[in-house]
């Protein structure tokens, strides 16, 4: 198992930029040779994006993502998301090309990477549940999977936040919306939309608290995704807007994602 932060000049962000990659090999440790499962071949890639004030560096500060890895043998791909919503900003700044685009073909350069659809996922929690539902849908010709956690929904006529209050996470999406009210979401950003008009959906896996404060628009986009029939995996236990829920919740994620039993304990 490797574990690697490095950086890259970015054609999208028009600067470097950092990220942390674990990357499994061939035996699980110098003191246990036992060969992992699948071997040498291609790997199948997690592009884990944090939330809100965070940065590449969360989920292995936070969590077990190092054991999760190295249990299933699958390469966890970390970006510094610079509290961007994953998504293209009116100044140029192309989160959402980075991520979904040139994140992922510069990795598949530096690592043994799987090129497939069905072996890469995106997932995220909180800010970065938003963008992977965004890009997830978005360019669902790259992700056959997503996985969001707590995430916050953007779409029009949100009834669950009031846009008008100033406050730093407002003021960012008045700049991406162009607006102080989220009547004027564009398509790109509303989720349900980009759920809807994606001819090949990606399978999801959402889950939230009972206590989070994403709790409602959460549960609402679960009822919504039953009310058309897109068929998702959805998780709803007790719990807040916390690590400790998203450490459970990624448990049972990996498992899905890489279809095996869950004994990721």
């Amino acid at each position: 198992m490797a574990t690697v932060t490095a950086s890259f000049q970015s054609f999208e962000l028009m600067r470097k930029v950092s990220f942390t990659a674990i990357i499994p090999t061939a035996t699980k440790s110098l003191y246990d040779p036992t060969p992992v499962k699948g071997g040498n071949g291609p790997l199948k890639t997690l592009y884990l994006l944090h939330g809100w004030d965070g940065n590449h560096e969360d989920w292995i500060q936070n969590s077990r993502i190092v054991k999760w890895a190295t249990q299933y043998n699958i390469a966890v791909i970390m970006p510094a998301g610079e509290n961007s919503f994953y998504v293209d900003h009116p100044n140029g700044d192309n989160y959402g090309r980075f991520i979904a685009r040139e994140l992922v073909e510069e990795t598949r350069k530096l690592f043994h990477l799987s090129d497939k659809k069905e072996d890469t996922f995106i997932g995220g929690l909180s800010m970065g549940g938003y963008g992977a539902l965004r890009n997830g849908y978005l360019y669902s010709e790259t992700f056959g999977k997503v996985i969001a956690l707590s995430s916050r929904v953007f779409k029009k006529h949100d009834p669950y936040h009031d846009l008008s209050e100033k406050g730093p996470i407002n003021q960012r999406i008045w700049q991406l919306i162009g607006s102080k009210s989220y009547d004027d979401v564009p398509n790109d950003l509303d989720v349900y939309q980009l759920i809807e008009k994606c001819k090949d959906k990606p399978e999801l896996f959402l889950a939230c608290g009972t206590e989070d404060f994403l709790f409602r628009e959460n549960r609402a986009l679960h009822d919504w995704l039953k009310s058309k029939e897109i068929e998702h995996t959805y998780m709803e236990e007790p719990g807040e807007h916390n690590w400790t829920f998203w450490a459970e919740s990624m448990v049972q994620a990996l498992p899905w994602a890489l279809e095996e039993d869950q004994t990721g304990q």
